[in-house]
Parts: C-alpha cells; structure tokens; sequence
C-alpha cells in the first residue's frame, strides 16, 4: 500500500482522536469559549475536524519529506568520492567508482549514489566534463521536479485547510440568518450572536493552522533546495572536476 495511504489513515485516527477528546471535555452547558471555538461542540465542530484532517495530513506530509531529505543529506558526509586535492582521474577510475557505488545499491538507493553512476557512465562514454555537467544539471532538475511533485498533496492541504474554514464561516452565517425572526427577543438574540461566534470560529482556527502549515511548507522547500545545491557542488568538487578533461 502506498505509504500516503497510511498516513491518511493515521491522520483520520489522530483527528477522531483529538475530536473525541475535545467533545468529551467540554461540558454541553456554559462550556468555555475556548472549546467550543476548537470544536468541542456538535455538529458544529465538524467544520474544525476536517480542517484538522487536513493540517494533520499536510503536517504529516511535511514532516515524512522532510526526513527523506536528511537522509539523503547524510549520505554526503560518507565520503562516496575521493576528497583528496590534486586526485586526477580517468575513464577507468570512473568506472571503478561506478561500480563500488552500484554494491552500496544494492542496499539502497539514493538520489547522490544514482547520480554518481550516472556521472560515471557519462564521462566513460564521452570522456567530456562538459557532457558530464550538462547530465548532473538535467538529472538535478529532474530530481527537483519530483519532489514537487511529491508535494502537491501538501499544497493541496495547506489551500483546504482555510477554505473549509471559510465554508464553515459561510455555513455559520447562514445558521444565524435562520434565528433573525427571533432576534427582537433576548434569548433569539443571543443564539444569532452564539452562532456567528462560532461561524467565525472556523475560519479563525484555520487561519492559525495554516500559518503553521505554510511555515512548514517554506521550511521544507529551503531544505529542498540547499539538498540539490549540496549535491551539484559535491559532484563538481569532487568527481567532474577531477576528470582527466
């Protein structure tokens, strides 16, 4: 099963969770206004559980990528390359670098040991660093646009999450309009009041979540990007620029 699928199950189960909780601690009378602005009251707190859903599964996302990228930052510290200064090498060195990287392969696979064994054929082939470049900047491009397109969920999230707020803003105004005939009395009053309170609730939560979600999102695009700058430069530093021409 993919491994998104798992974490939509797990973000279902936190958010039952997390609503479960909210619903069982606040009191069906004079609850305070901080539960029942999270959602601890139903059914208008399913508007907040979906936007929850959506954070959650976004967050989880984020925080998976995340992880891909440190691991795939750790393999730069192994020392793949030779780092010695002034170590020339020709087609037959590459090839022998080709090879020692295809066993670490066989382990597991990342993207600087594929683009190594690429850079490797490359050169054995043309025997032009020029070549080479041209390959390693493609092939980086290439990586990049998979990890964006990895993160089209995460981006659908983060645009859900304060759109659901706002349907529950519009869903709550409309509730209100319903009690207006009552308003002229102090108890249709103050359900017309309750209920635009909690209208604008939802979009007050969502907008928090989605600062968060957003910081999280920057946060793993600089991550991103300082990934793929580290492997070009490792790559030049220590394998093309080594190449006989």
């Amino acid at each position: 099963m993919n491994k998104r699928i798992y974490r939509i199950l797990f973000g279902l189960i936190i958010t039952m969770i997390v609503m479960m909780l909210l619903v069982g601690v606040t009191p069906s009378n004079d609850a305070p206004r901080i539960l029942i602005m999270l959602g601890g009251t139903m059914p208008e707190g399913i508007i907040q559980g979906v936007t929850y859903f959506f954070f959650i599964f976004g967050i989880m996302d984020v925080i998976y990528l995340l992880g891909k990228i440190s691991d795939e930052k750790k393999v730069l510290s192994q020392h793949l390359l030779p780092e010695k200064e002034n170590w020339i090498l020709d087609a037959e060195d590459a090839n022998k670098i080709k090879l020692d990287i295809q066993q670490i392969e066989h382990t597991q696979k990342f993207l600087l040991t594929d683009l190594i064994i690429k850079a490797c054929t490359k050169y054995r082939l043309s025997k032009s660093s020029a070549e080479v470049i041209s390959l390693v900047d493609a092939q980086i491009r290439i990586y990049n646009e998979k990890y964006e397109s990895e993160q089209s969920f995460i981006s659908y999230a983060a645009w859900a999450v304060p759109s659901v707020g706002f349907i529950g803003t519009v869903l709550g105004i409309a509730a209100s309009l319903g009690y207006t005939n009552e308003a002229s009395t102090p108890e249709g009053l103050e359900k017309v009041t309750s209920m635009l309170a909690v209208a604008f609730d939802t979009t007050l939560v969502a907008l928090v979540l989605s600062i968060i979600l957003m910081w999280g999102i920057h946060y793993l695009r600089k991550q991103q990007d300082s990934l793929f700058a580290d492997l070009n430069s490792y790559i030049i530093e220590n394998l093309i620029n080594r190449f006989y021409k």
